[in-house]
């Protein structure tokens, strides 16, 4: 099953570099590391989770509205008629459209899930990365690093 993923993994990359992907792809293990830091975003199926939509704060600020309100701010006679004629006349004329754009809604909030859980392994990764060079660059580090040098 191995052999069959890495054959797999090595097509995408040869295919995604002969379409002018970065050449940095050209190395299989970091092809590799990109591959996993993908599948683990993908495999995040819980938004709760994730740090990114807690900082954008309330969700109903950001989220996308599939769900089609009637509502007028005009007195309530008339409001009462023209949310009749929305909803009689101009809702089966819409209903096509409405149909199709909450599929593409719904397509594109997953994709942005998937993105917030790449944008957050790959910030978790740089953090990992800048502490382990704060504690490389340390005064201590270094003598330890020389001593072990020689």
């Amino acid at each position: 099953m191995a052999e069959l993923h890495e054959r797999v993994r090595t097509r995408l990359r040869e295919r995604l570099l002969s379409h002018g992907a970065s050449r940095d792809l050209e190395d299989p293990a970091l092809f590799a590391d990109v591959e996993r830091i993908f599948q683990a975003a993908i495999a995040t199926g819980d938004t709760q989770t994730l740090i990114l939509p807690e900082l954008l704060g309330d969700r109903e600020t950001w989220r996308l509205h599939t769900a089609m309100r009637f509502q007028s701010h005009r007195s309530s006679a008339l409001a009462s008629v023209i949310i009749f004629v929305k909803q009689r006349v101009m809702m089966p004329l819409l209903r096509w459209l409405f149909e199709y754009s909450r599929d593409n809604f719904e397509r594109q909030r997953r994709v942005n899930d998937v993105l917030f859980a790449c944008v957050q392994e790959l910030a978790i990764e740089n953090a990992r990365l800048r502490r382990d060079l704060r504690a490389l660059s340390a005064p201590g580090a270094r003598s330890a690093t020389t001593a072990h040098d020689r």
